[in-house]
């Protein structure tokens, strides 16, 4: 990937195909189903007219510009209604699934609403994203010692408000709760 040129159209197929999926499972938590099409276009856009610039490991760089991608894109929105109204929509899909794995989300999802955006965002991109520190404080614009601090007061946060009566007292998934 560190060729001057543009890629071959194979040569990007085949990076969007290794890539698309995480990059859309960020953009999704983010923004509407309606409008994550043209965000993730807007991302692999740049990811084509930069293509000398994405590093071996591309997954920090991707969603570092898929953050600031959609930062522009939210420039004219209210942040926490629009994310209010998704994690609305979030918790009404926990009812479906079995029992123990629903209470165990919701309780999950409601400890995470529950958190500032910077917490939840931090949080998000470590266990959902599967990012390290170093991974974390590239999209987020920080040192990996910034992040590694920052995700460690998060989760206690986090771990605090599953713990805040309403919430059942099982375990988190480890993901969320194991250092990076």
């Amino acid at each position: 990937m560190s060729t001057l040129t543009e890629p071959s159209e194979a040569e990007f197929r085949r990076f969007h195909r290794r890539t698309s999926r995480r990059v859309y499972g960020y953009v999704r938590r983010n923004c509407d189903e309606a409008e994550c099409d043209d965000v993730i276009a807007e991302v692999f856009l740049v990811a084509w007219r930069r293509w000398g610039q994405v590093p071996a490991d591309p997954m920090p760089w991707l969603l570092a510009t898929a953050r600031r991608t959609l930062a522009n894109h939210w420039r004219s929105r209210n942040r926490q209604e629009r994310l209010a109204a998704e994690l609305a929509g979030v918790r009404d899909l926990a009812g479906s699934d079995p029992a123990n794995v629903a209470v165990e989300r919701a309780d999950l999802l409601r400890a995470l609403a529950g958190l500032d955006p910077d917490d939840r965002e931090i949080l998000l991109l470590a266990g959902w994203d599967g990012l390290d520190s170093a991974g974390v404080a590239t999209v987020l614009g920080i040192t990996p010692v910034a992040a590694r601090a920052r995700l460690s007061r998060a989760r206690r946060r986090l771990a605090a408000r599953i713990d805040e009566p309403g919430t059942t007292a099982d375990p988190l998934p480890s993901l969320l709760i194991e250092g990076s």
